[in-house]
């Protein structure tokens, strides 16, 4: 170590190494020799040679050292540490990892667009899940295990879960795309779950169009075919394939599954929002041809009917077709409109309520004509429109009578039924003259079947206002030269004729609606009502005997195969309330009458000393006191051979509106569905031809 004056400092014994070292970079630091000076040029030579030997070696450890935890240590002149030469090891030097370059925008938007595609395929995988599990549940409850019918259907179900090749879906995507190649929509689920090919779907919509859209008449068949529908309108397609499976023979088994996807697709019509006149259709259809249920009181077929209604309103079905509507789908618009009205009619008198539509409304008033405006006019298109006449009388004589009601004026209720019966048939008369015009130039049996049926929807109508004012009358005071009350037993067995005797025959009975099972049913308990003890002295012997015949034929016919499906089908439930109804009324004494043509020995007991009436239909609640038109007369007063509402009688209600709800409380298992036809057979022999299958 130099001094200040260039001498050599030698430092005490006691400084340590590393203190000298800092006193030696100190003089170096505080002492620098000039550029001329010659030290000067040796310590640049120094420091130069020291940073190019710097730069030979790397900062820190080599690899082998580092993984070591300790330092290299460099010999003279050497580029490999000591350590690495000891263990003959290649002495490489760390260098800094490269750090990856910032991502650019592209780069982000197509990660971005891959996260995205990846969460769309988790979420429809999570709703393929849901839906798999939806569809067992659906399986599970249209099939129970204690049930063998579905079994060739759940075996199908499961072979489809593993994957057989030629699967309904790809075959019915491939058939039914314009260019016959596989197409990338996916059919229904119905087509895929109910195993149906495209020879399965034709064949439901054969039958659909043959023998159930006739007594609709609210699709065209021009119009709204399988190869249309199955990707335009997926709902109305499900809706088709799940009512007509319920009268195909090889599909029959399907058809509780069918109609839980029909339900499931209404649903989904509902949460999506979509509103196009095949969706409103296929609302219409799921009301007029409901599932069958185990009470009466769950049926929803109203409410889809008013969601039909509201659909058709939102897009006015109620205005003439637009200008730029072709011919076709004009006459598509108005016929859907025109069931609307038909059906928002029948409801409203149903259940007694008032109807949505407009009594004036514009298409109804205005549609006496129109069943021949167009050549491509349905045959059926001429019944619908009497429908449509009719029901406008009957909207008048429902308006009027709530209107009176609802004033201090007392309205004459049997002469206005009277006068209002009148015109009805007064109206059907007019179109029975335009049927035979048109059977002339489409003599099908269907169009004669229509014929019928509206007749007999007329006459039902008859009875709903002659009932009303039977029910007036009674309590005035009745007897058996009585207009209303020959009026209405016509026109009861007027509408049980025409069931029996002209729809029954011809073997498309099964197919008809349900509304016009309860039309004859609430024509039999009319008739069965006025053999109560109290009602008795109106009719004579020979006419109970007739009742009771005629009831009993229906009886049968509702019951036959040839009608009922099944045991839950309409027409067999009702039958069996008939047949609780009529058994009120067993024979309990030893008159003697004559046997029944089809072999049943049942007759009406009738004694001079009063009864009280057995509860049930017409009866609502017990008189207290004599009634206000009867509060003049006292027993002695009454006239013989009239029948007059007394203290203590049952209070009556012949409307329509309390025959569906008294029915529509009556579970279905009361009526002992499951039992053993031999049993059967012996409460009633005349009718032993006939074994029910009841399975509800």
């Amino acid at each position: 170590m130099k001094s200040e004056h260039g001498s050599t400092e030698i430092p005490p014994p006691s400084m340590s190494r590393s203190a000298s070292k800092s006193i030696e970079r100190v003089n170096t630091f505080r002492f620098r020799p000039t550029e001329d000076s010659d030290s000067g040029d040796e310590v640049s030579r120094a420091q130069s040679n020291r940073k190019s030997s710097y730069t030979t070696k790397s900062s820190g450890a080599c690899v082998h050292c580092k993984s070591l935890k300790v330092r290299c240590e460099f010999g003279s002149g050497e580029n490999a540490c000591r350590r690495c030469q000891a263990g003959n090891i290649l002495c490489q030097s760390r260098s800094r990892k490269k750090r990856k370059a910032a991502p650019t925008h592209e780069d982000l938007q197509e990660r971005a667009h891959s996260q995205d595609c990846q969460i769309q395929s988790l979420l429809l995988q999570l709703d393929q899940m849901r839906m798999e599990k939806k569809i067992q549940a659906l399986i599970a409850h249209a099939y129970p295990k204690s049930s063998s019918r579905g079994s060739d259907d759940a075996s199908k179900y499961i072979q489809l879960k593993r994957g057989v090749e030629n699967s309904p879906e790809l075959v019915v995507a491939s058939y039914f795309s314009p260019d016959r190649s596989i197409s990338v929509l996916s059919p229904p689920d119905i087509v895929r779950y109910c195993c149906l090919y495209p020879r399965d779907i034709t064949e439901l919509f054969t039958i659909f169009f043959e023998k159930i859209n006739p007594f609709f008449s609210i699709l065209d068949p021009e119009l709204h075919t399988p190869q249309n529908l199955i990707w335009t309108c997926p709902f109305l397609f499900t809706v088709i394939c799940a009512t007509a499976s319920r009268y195909c023979a090889s599909k029959a088994a399907l058809y509780s599954l069918a109609k839980d996807f029909a339900r499931e697709a209404a649903g989904q019509a509902l949460v999506d929002g979509a509103k196009k006149i095949d969706i409103c259709q296929a609302y219409l259809l799921l009301g007029v041809y409901p599932s069958p249920k185990k009470k009466w009181v769950e049926d929803r077929s109203w409410l889809l009917m008013g969601v039909a209604i509201r659909m058709a309103l939102e897009l006015e079905l109620n205005l003439p077709p637009p200008s730029d509507c072709d011919e076709r789908e004009a006459l598509n618009r108005t016929r859907t409109w025109l069931n609307c009205y038909c059906v928002d009619g029948s409801h409203a008198i149903q259940f007694g309520k008032m109807p949505m539509l407009r009594l004036d409304d514009y298409m109804a008033r205005t549609s006496q004509n129109w069943y021949r405006s167009s050549s491509m006019n349905t045959p059926y298109d001429v019944h619908l429109v009497a429908y449509v006449q009719i029901l406008i009388i009957m909207a008048q004589w429902r308006a009027t009578v709530q209107q009176e009601n609802n004033s201090e004026k007392n309205l004459d209720v049997v002469q206005f039924a009277v006068e209002t019966e009148r015109q009805l048939s007064k109206e059907w008369s007019l179109w029975f003259a335009r049927y035979e015009e048109e059977y002339v130039r489409n003599p099908f049996i269907l169009c004669y079947y229509r014929a019928n049926t509206t007749e007999m929807i007329t006459a039902y109508l008859r009875l709903v206002v002659l009932a009303t004012g039977f029910q007036d009358a009674f309590k005035s005071g009745i007897s058996r030269e009585s207009g209303v009350l020959r009026r209405s037993i016509d026109a009861a067995r007027t509408v049980i004729q025409i069931m029996v005797d002209r729809l029954y025959p011809t073997g498309y009975l099964k197919y008809a609606m349900e509304a016009n099972f309860l039309y004859v049913s609430f024509s039999a308990a009319y008739l069965l009502n006025l053999l109560r003890p109290k009602l008795l002295p109106l009719i004579d012997e020979n006419l109970q005997e007739e009742i009771i015949l005629t009831v009993k034929r229906l009886i049968h016919v509702l019951g036959s195969e040839d009608v009922a499906l099944d045991g839950r089908h309409t027409p067999a439930l009702y039958s069996k309330f008939l047949v609780n109804l009529l058994s009120k009324y067993n024979a309990r004494s030893n008159r003697r009458s004559e046997t029944p043509p089809d072999g049943i020995r049942f007759h009406p007991q009738f004694n001079d000393e009063r009864h009280t009436s057995p509860p049930g239909w017409p009866d609502i609640q017990q008189v207290g006191g004599l009634t206000e038109t009867g509060a003049g007369h006292t027993l002695s007063e009454y006239e013989p051979g009239i029948v007059y509402q007394q203290a203590g009688d049952a209070d009556m209600d012949f409307s329509l509106g309390h025959f569906v709800r008294i029915v529509s409380e009556l579970p279905v298992n009361q009526y002992n569905l499951n039992a053993d036809p031999n049993v059967w057979n012996e409460q009633w022999p005349g009718v032993s031809g006939w074994s029910p299958q009841f399975n509800c």
